[in-house]
This record gives structure tokens, sequence and C-alpha cells, in this order.
């Protein structure tokens, strides 16, 4: 149990860590496209700025003999901070502003192009924008300040760190229930198994006991009157019923449990799926085309394939039963098609279910077993069962085994 419980514990933590690196990669593509947007816009509208004031700075600048009275300009008309060079003079609308232009910019400027750098200055973010003013060998950089957009940008990130912590908490809680209910049906499974077990362990001998005397009275019943033959006949039905139904779960408990052996040797699939239908008397209802097809598998566990998938198409399908031993690019395969009435879709896919029955009702000389164990053995085996059905024209179940033999363990 103790393995049980930690399969869903290491769900959990795998729920909780999908959910987290999800959620952050969310986060942090969500933040940095927003982060790049607000930048971007506010460059474009500086740059537009800049280039609109370097504009009218020329005729300022002609026009009047004091650098710091145009400076002053910008300030008060505009309401731009703005900074000029010239002649190795840097005049700051604000010289309480701290702003140092970095070398870099200048030497954008030097080269009589619009540059733009982000800086800080006195606990501010701002983007200096700038170049050279026109017929004037002068600089004039702009500052813009996106204290603003750090201070949203922030907040953005603050609000994206509490919907990570709720998604991981849901995560969890989610994940907590799923792994419980998980656990629950994992649990519900073994005891299953355990049940399956241990009913077939304690049947076996009561049945085997039925199953001697109904031999007897299967003698005896030509000497019988006719109300207690047809009553013995019925017995002596359901009798055989039983045993096999106990050996169908006697089955299913050792392949659950990993106690079947493979055994494999070579031999001719063909030769064997006749002696299947021949041992069992089901020569004059099976018709069987066949090419040799040798194979290494495991003869016994094939049989029973084999044995159960012609029994379930006798028992169920009805009409002709043609078995088909061949050939394909997946390797040996043998084919057992009915002309029935088919199976619904919606209950085809059941099918190999334990206990399915299309119509609950019905009672049939099956156990609801045998499909289930065909296909069980045939993945033992490395190989599989699959079903295809049309209603009102018949099933087709198509064992298929691998190439190479499975490893015997």
């Amino acid at each position: 149990m103790t393995g049980g419980r930690g399969s869903p514990r290491r769900l959990v933590l795998v729920v909780v860590l999908l959910a987290a690196a999800v959620a952050a990669a969310l986060a942090t593509v969500v933040f940095v496209l927003v982060r790049d947007a607000r930048f971007r816009d506010s460059l474009e509208r500086a740059r537009a700025e800049a280039i609109f004031d370097l504009t009218i700075a020329g005729p300022l600048l002609q026009g009047s003999g004091d650098p710091e009275a145009v400076v002053e300009t910008f300030r008060e008309e505009r309401g731009i901070h703005s900074i000029l060079v010239e002649d190795g003079r840097t005049i700051d609308a604000d010289p309480a502003s701290g702003i140092s232009i970095p070398p870099e910019l200048r030497a954008i400027a030097a080269r009589r192009q619009l540059g733009y750098d982000r800086i800080e200055a006195d606990g501010e973010s701002l983007l200096l924008v700038g170049g050279p003013t026109p017929d004037r060998g002068a600089e004039l950089y702009f500052a813009f300040s996106e204290t603003g957009i750090h201070e949203d940008l922030r907040d953005l990130a603050t609000a994206l760190a509490i919907g990570w912590i709720a998604i991981v908490v849901v995560a969890f809680a989610l994940a907590r229930v799923a792994a419980s209910r998980i656990a629950s049906l994992a649990e519900a499974e073994a005891w299953g198994r355990r049940f399956t077990s241990d009913v077939s362990h304690e049947l076996r001998t009561p049945v085997a006991a039925l199953v001697s005397e109904a031999s007897v009275l299967r003698e005896h019943l030509a000497a019988m009157p006719p109300d207690a033959r047809r009553a013995a006949e019925l017995l002596v039905g359901d009798v055989a019923r039983l045993r096999r139904l106990v050996e169908d779960l006697t089955n299913l408990a050792s392949l659950d449990a990993g106690r079947e052996q493979v055994s494999t040797e070579p031999f001719d699939l063909a030769t064997l799926v006749a002696g299947t239908v021949r041992s069992r008397g089901w020569d004059g209802d099976v018709q069987i085309r066949s090419e040799p097809v040798p194979v290494t598998s495991d003869r016994t566990r094939v049989d029973r394939i084999v044995a159960n998938l012609i029994g379930n198409a006798l028992d169920h399908g009805g009409g002709a039963v043609v078995v088909h031993v061949g050939r394909s690019a997946e390797g040996a395969s043998v084919e057992v098609a009915d002309t029935g009435p088919g199976i619904a879709p919606e209950h085809l896919e059941h099918v190999f279910d334990r206990f399915y029955r299309a119509d609950p009702s019905r009672s049939g000389p099956g156990s609801g077993l045998g499909l289930a164990i065909a296909r069980e053995n045939a993945r033992l085996l490395g190989g599989d069962v699959e079903a295809q059905s049309e209603v009102g024209a018949g099933s087709r179940f198509t064992l298929r085994l691998p190439e190479d033999p499975v490893a015997e363990p």
C-alpha cells in the first residue's frame, strides 16, 4: 500500500509543478509583451516630439542670443525638460535634475543622427531623446519621465504574481482531489482483484465436486422421466457454465497477479488453429482459410486465445464463422469473422471489458470474460486483439502476434 499512496503524492507534485511552470511562463510572456509595448509606445511618442522640437529649435537659437532663454522657452511653453549642449557648455532647464548626457548618446548626435537612451537621475526613470540642432553646432536633448510606466509594470508584476500563487493553490487543491479519487479507484481495483482471486480459489473445490456429480447425472439422463430429465439437463448445463466461470476467474486472477509464465517455442500457426478447432469439435461450424505461418510464441496461450475468439463468435455471432490465418506487415495474424447481427458502435469499445454485455438481460453461455482474457494473454505475448464490427453485417476479431517472440521471464 505504500507504493500506492506514493503514486498519488507524486501526481500531486507533478501537477502542481506543471501548473506552476505553465503559469509562470504565461505570466512572464504577458509581462514582457506589456513592458515592450509600453516602452515602445513611449519611445515612439518621444521621438516624434523630439523631431518636432529640434525643427523649431533652429530658428529659436538663431533668433536669440541667450541659449538659457531657449531652454526656458521649451520648459514654460511646451512643458518639456530640455538640455542644450553648445560649445562645451551644458544648459539644463532644471539644473537640479542631475542629468548627465551619456557619451554614447552624444556620439550618435555627433554623427548628426537622432538617438535615445534610458537613464536614472535623482531616483527617476528618464528617456533621453536628442540630436543635433539644424544649422547650428549644438545638441539638444529632451528628457521624458518613464517613472509612471515603471510603476505600472510593478503593479502588473504584483498582480501576475498573485495570480500565479492563486493558480498554484487551485492546482494543488484540484490535484489533491484527483489524487484522492485515483487512490480510491486503485484501492477498489486492488480489492476487486483480491476478491476475484479469493472467490476463484474458494470455489475451485466445491465446483470440482459439482462437476463430478453432474457427469454422473448426465449419464443417467436418458433413464429419467421427462419432467425430471429437463430439470437435470438445466442443472448439468449450469454446472458447466459455473466451471467455465471459475476457470476464467482463476485465469484472470493469475494474470492480475503477474504469475503467468510465458514459454516460447517455434510452431506453425495454421496447424495450431486447425488443431484448436478440431479438438473442440467445431469442424462442422468453422471454416478455416490459412497458409503456413511459422511463429515463435507460447503455444498453449495462443491456443487459448484462438479458442476464446472462436467460441465467442459461435456463441454470440451466429451464422458462419470463418477463420483466416496469415501474415501482415505487423506480423502473424488470426482473424475470426462471423456473419451475425454485429455490435453497435457504443458497445464495440467495451467488448474487451470484464463482464461487459451489450444486453445486460441476456443470458448466454459465456462468462463475459473470454474476450478480456484473450486480450490480456495476447498483450502478454507482445501482441494484441482488435475488434471490428458493423451492425447487420457481423463482427471480426483479429489476433496479432509480433515478428519477434516475447522474451521469457
